[in-house]
């Protein structure tokens, strides 16, 4: 009885199936002002300008921090009427954000503010009355930015500190653990401009310079992983950045990748590579790259938390905060992941141009060569016969969905061929003008 026992087990776990991975869509804001999202466990923060309208049309400068609660589906303004909160951030109970409050409206008189989700307690943490922005919170250390310099103050002990100074302007602080990161921002005296990324160490106090490039900003940190947008040769791309290992990987290759984060081994970030702008996620275990949305608007400000991924939609002039939750297994994608290379993307017509479908879970195939002709072949060839730019698009379906990835193709004049006899003429003047020469 027991051998019995244990072999239906193992045969019922053998026959298991692992459940589909799926994305499901949920839109947390209504008020067609909410911007620059932010997440943890069951929270989501925004700052919001629904307020700001003082009644003849005109926005006052007033925003407000809110707050959704997942768990219990309720929305919760944080501050009080006549706030200029903007930039909010959260860790557990706690949320940060830049409040102008104290100077009209005025950038250069910001503070920073938290609010304790457990006691319902708002505390002013600067009150130099300065360009503190920028907050950023983990565990008991709050740090934000001040021009050339970041700050921090430490819950525990109630003490603020200066952490960096720097010639160059600070932006964009982000820190996990023990490790702050950041951006730096050098105009030089014939004003080119320099980006580049650094970190600082809690426990060792030591500074080290990530990038060299001098294009790289937005940087975002997980455990030991530092994510980050670089525009090196004139495109935009993501990087990450090991500390442990003081290595670099490129995470991806469209060129028109940024504003990334990071949770986990899952790295989200903005792609423009289909002609919208679109969420992509990359998963380091997997080493997978998923598209998260497939929807025709703007989107802006990605953050991940766990399975959650949220972003700022802007959608016919008005901005609001959307979630996307993952599900089941990465491993048992079921709905189609769009890919495509061509063997060339530029040249003289007529240009002929052979396509090569990579993607994945696809049933069928529709091609768009942009000059108003179409293909169902998954390899399609095809020939340009006048110049112009083609947006080629391909869309791929099966029964879970359809995908679409656009591609542009340059086709140019053709190439003026000089008539052999031109060319004989011309070196015959030079063998004459040569063989006068010598005489």
């Amino acid at each position: 009885m027991l051998f019995l026992i244990f072999t239906l087990s193992i045969a019922s776990a053998a026959t298991a199936e692992k459940a589909p991975f799926k994305i499901t869509e949920t839109r947390i804001t209504t008020s067609g002002s909410a911007e620059r999202p932010a997440i943890y466990g069951n929270i989501i923060v925004w700052q919001d300008y629904r307020n700001g309208n003082n009644g003849d049309g005109k926005f006052d400068g007033t925003y407000d921090v809110y707050m959704y609660n997942l768990s219990t589906s309720k929305e919760t303004r944080i501050t009080i009427p006549g706030s200029a909160a903007t930039n909010p951030a959260i860790y557990g109970d706690k949320i940060v954000w830049s409040d102008d409050r104290n100077g009209n409206f005025r950038l250069e008189k910001s503070d920073i503010y938290m609010y304790n989700l457990s006691t319902f307690q708002e505390t002013r943490i600067t009150t130099n009355g300065s360009y503190s922005v920028s907050p950023v919170i983990y565990e008991d250390r709050i740090v934000w930015t001040e021009y050339n310099n970041v700050h921090m103050y430490n819950l525990s002990t109630q003490e603020g500190s200066q952490i960096v100074a720097s010639e160059s302007m600070i932006y964009s602080p982000a820190i996990y653990g023990n490790n702050l990161v950041w951006e730096e921002l050098l105009i030089s005296n014939d004003n080119g401009v320099s980006r580049d990324i650094y970190f600082y160490d809690f426990y060792t106090h030591k500074k080290t310079q990530v990038t060299a490039s001098g294009s790289a900003g937005s940087p975002e940190i997980y455990g030991d992983r530092i994510v980050y947008e670089d525009w090196r040769d004139r495109y935009s791309d993501i990087y990450m950045y090991n500390i442990s290992t003081s290595s670099e990987t490129r995470i991806t290759t469209s060129g028109l990748a940024g504003s990334p984060d990071i949770y986990g081994n899952r790295i989200v970030w903005l792609d423009e590579r289909n002609g919208d702008t679109d969420v992509y996620m990359y998963n380091l275990s997997t080493q997978r790259e998923i598209r998260i949305t497939t929807s025709e608007s703007n989107k802006e400000y990605p953050a991940i938390y766990s399975d959650k991924i949220v972003w700022e939609d802007t959608y016919n002039g008005t901005a609001d905060i959307y979630m996307r939750t993952l599900s089941g297994e990465e491993s048992e994608l079921k709905t189609p992941v769009v890919n495509f290379t061509s063997n060339t993307t530029r040249g003289s017509a007529p240009l002929t141009v052979k396509f090569t479908d990579l993607s994945e879970n696809v049933t069928g195939w529709n091609w768009d060569f942009g000059d108003g002709t179409s293909s169902t072949r998954q390899n399609p060839q095809h020939t340009y016969s006048a110049a112009g730019y083609y947006r080629v698009t391909l869309t791929v379906n099966n029964e879970y969905g359809t995908n679409t990835k656009k591609s542009e193709i340059n086709v140019q004049s053709s190439s003026q061929t000089t008539p052999c006899r031109f060319n004989f003429l011309i070196l015959a003047m030079m063998l004459l003008y040569l063989f006068k020469k010598s005489t």
